[in-house]
């Protein structure tokens, strides 16, 4: 099935006289949900369908992401787009031609390289970073170093969609004047803060589909109703709740 991806579905053989035709509608069902996964499983559940409802069925699917894939997604980032950026605002900051107040994501930096990891219920890794900050009276300052960060993931409701927030929890720096290490390290956590906490990971809507099931006469919507994290040392499982419309 390939290196990083697993796909399997249960809940009994098709009808006999299901026609071939057919089962690229059911493939489609899986293979939406593995945009950004290595490791998926999507199956419907023997209790759900004890709850189904007239026209609905209740199903849950799980999504599941092992480190090497992440990893891999990182280093995918690095070799084909810019290096990821944000701009230091807070703190007195200021850009100037010459000096671009900012941090960047640095795939490495003095042996410590950008990875997640994961722990029971969080995602931890060094970030290596490099940057400048622009400093009326002392100027242009260039840094560089690693900094250990921690990512904890919610479903949020309201907003319908699965939130990460980034807390930043100690920077390491090089070759940088010790007394500019804590106004740094808030400086960064205030501008992830201001402009990025909490992160929207998946929406509920992403997560939806339609399917043509041209045999039956009709068509089905998945509506994704709920989505439950759960991390543990060896994977980040999604557990996606979804029922079944006709439409």
């Amino acid at each position: 099935m390939g290196k990083y991806l697993h796909l399997r579905m249960s809940g009994g053989k098709p009808p006999s006289g299901l026609r071939r035709s057919a089962v690229p509608a059911f493939v489609l069902i899986l293979f939406f949900l593995a945009g950004l996964c290595s490791d998926v499983q999507a199956q419907e559940s023997a209790a759900s369908r004890s709850r189904r409802a007239a026209n609905t069925s209740a199903a849950e699917a799980t999504v599941t992401v092992n480190e090497q894939f992440l990893n891999s997604f990182l280093t995918a980032i690095f070799d084909n787009l810019n290096e990821p950026s944000m701009p230091l605002t807070v703190g007195g900051a200021s850009s100037t031609a010459q000096c671009r107040s900012e941090i960047r994501l640095k795939r490495e930096v003095n042996g410590v390289r950008t990875a997640v990891h994961f722990e029971q219920g969080r995602i931890v890794g060094p970030l290596a970073f490099a940057g400048a900050y622009s400093s009326t009276l002392m100027g242009c300052i260039e840094f560089s170093g690693w900094a250990d960060a921690e990512v904890n993931l919610e479903f949020n409701a309201q907003r319908r969609a699965l939130m990460a927030r980034f807390h930043v929890r100690e920077i390491h720096l090089n070759d940088v004047p010790v007394v500019l290490s804590g106004p740094l390290l808030n400086m960064v956590q205030g501008a992830i803060d201001q402009r990025y906490n909490p992160v929207e990971l998946f929406t509920l809507d992403q997560l939806s589909t339609r399917v043509n099931i041209q045999p039956a006469g009709g068509a089905l919507q998945l509506r994704a109703k709920e989505i439950r994290p759960e991390i543990t040392p060896s994977a980040l499982t999604l557990h996606i709740t979804y029922e079944f419309v006709r439409g």
